[in-house]
């Protein structure tokens, strides 16, 4: 069997889907792409058995056709050819021979009926959202998710679904994000579910590109499902419990500083020259309307300093200074509200003085 595309018809396809591929797999099929053509619709498929990403593009060709192929291999030879190239195919029971100009190349292959899929999502509820703010909430959220936590339930960004909210909160258990937004949904009861991690960038990728102002959540008990511009992800949700962010979250306000935040971040980035790096640990000492930020390595020490408003109290306490450069970039406005505790072990919580869409929940740290 025998097939022709062109390096415009299989790269955006293939780009959309190749992030779901990893070096190494368990199953050899599954550093494979599936390739289907059918209806002059060229649809191209790939799985790690947690995640499913399909993406579909017109295209001009007759054939009706399924195979597979090494991903990674495929966009290597493709990705620096004039989109005008043509990519023959030549198709064979264990083997593909791709040939473009004078170049040949011989891959394996697999009997694409073996191709893994997960199952089509049934009796969900689904959520439509703006496209743009679910991206940004997903944005400023999905930084402080845990990286390969023993707690599985931290490795993905947890979405709480009200009839007349949504909210979405990561956690590594040092710090914590929180974002809100108030709408209308038309569920039956709260919807709460964990997105893995990889999941999570891959749909940011997918909002990224969408050209829909709004898209359609669908979520079951065990799946995610979102469908945007002929790009589609599945994901499996992480099975576990997600701790009660608000228990975190500071009930006592009385310790409340107003901080200009691009003069905080610049400050911070100055300190961080000189911050250990086993412990990323900055000191802040409020005093006299003043923040003095210090930071200490074997290579030298540095103290910078700002002026701060409602605050006359004197407060030592150390952070990850990480965590805090990290939330000042997320925040935009041009000054941020700093809830500073005043007893041992509490949380600061960041946010704008203007909007709390974004909560940030930061716990301290002995330097």
């Amino acid at each position: 069997m025998n097939t022709q595309l062109t390096v415009k018809e299989l790269l955006e396809p293939l780009d959309a889907v190749i992030g779901v591929v990893e070096k190494k797999q368990t199953l050899p099929i599954l550093s494979h792409v599936l390739i289907q053509l059918k209806d002059k619709q060229l649809t191209l498929t790939t799985t790690d058995m947690e995640i499913e990403i399909k993406a579909s593009r017109a295209v001009q060709t007759q054939e009706e056709i399924s195979f597979t192929i090494s991903a990674k291999d495929l966009i290597d030879i493709i990705k620096k050819l004039p989109e005008s190239t043509i990519i023959e195919f030549i198709i064979e029971q264990s083997k593909i021979y791709i040939k473009t100009n004078k170049n040949s190349f011989e891959l394996n292959t697999f009997n694409h009926q073996e191709f893994h899929s997960l199952p089509k999502i049934e009796n969900s509820d689904v959520i439509n959202i703006n496209c743009q703010q679910l991206k940004e909430l997903i944005e400023k959220t999905s930084f402080s998710m845990g990286n390969q936590d023993i707690r599985a339930y931290l490795n993905g960004l947890y979405f709480e679904v009200n009839q007349n909210s949504i909210t979405v909160v990561a956690t590594d258990g040092h710090r914590l994000s929180i974002g809100e937004v108030t709408q209308t949904n038309s569920l039956a009861e709260k919807r709460a579910v964990i997105l893995p991690k990889k999941a999570v960038q891959e749909l940011t990728k997918i909002l990224s590109k969408s050209k829909h102002s709004e898209v359609d959540i669908h979520l079951s008990n065990n799946y995610f499902y979102l469908n945007s511009d002929n790009t589609t992800i599945i994901s499996r949700l992480i099975d576990g419990n997600f701790p009660n962010y608000l228990q975190v979250i500071p009930t006592d306000f009385e310790n409340t500083i107003l901080i200009d935040r691009l003069e905080f971040l610049n400050s911070l980035q100055q300190a961080l020259i000189f911050v250990d790096e086993r412990t990323s640990g900055v000191k802040l000492i409020f005093k006299e309307s003043q923040l003095n930020i210090f930071s200490h390595s074997e290579r030298g020490q540095a103290n910078t300093q700002i002026n701060i408003k409602n605050f006359d109290k004197e407060i030592e306490i150390g952070f990850n200074i990480h965590y805090l450069i990290a939330i000042l970039t997320k925040l935009t406005t041009n000054e941020v509200n700093m809830v500073v505790p005043g007893g041992e072990n509490q949380s600061c919580m960041l946010s704008s003085p203007e909007d709390e869409t974004y909560q940030y929940v930061v716990m301290p740290m002995r330097i």
